[in-house]
């Protein structure tokens, strides 16, 4: 699973929460693989929409969805209403 998240109107506040909390319960997800994340930095330097982005890693979509559902899932789903956010976006794929 890939999240992309907009530009906060608070960077400081967004990180904060982000990686003392919202990163915290996603890494307790069951069937977790790997979890990388980062602040976005344009390689031309030009602005960009998106401020961070969190990649999530589970055997398949099954695995992802069942993960999602389970107490630990629906914690770190909460938790994304506690993020000040100005939105942000999941993907799911799979590697060719």
């Amino acid at each position: 699973m890939l999240v992309t998240y907009q530009q906060p109107s608070d960077r400081d506040a967004f990180l904060e929460h982000y990686r003392t909390s919202h990163a915290v319960k996603a890494q307790q997800m069951p069937g977790l693989r790997s979890y990388t994340w980062g602040v976005v930095d344009p390689l031309d330097g030009s602005a960009s929409d998106t401020y961070l982005v969190a990649q999530l890693s589970f055997d398949d979509k099954d695995a992802l969805l069942a993960a999602m559902g389970s107490p630990e899932g629906q914690a770190a789903s909460a938790d994304m209403a506690e993020l000040p956010h100005s939105g942000f976006t999941m993907h799911t794929y799979a590697d060719a």
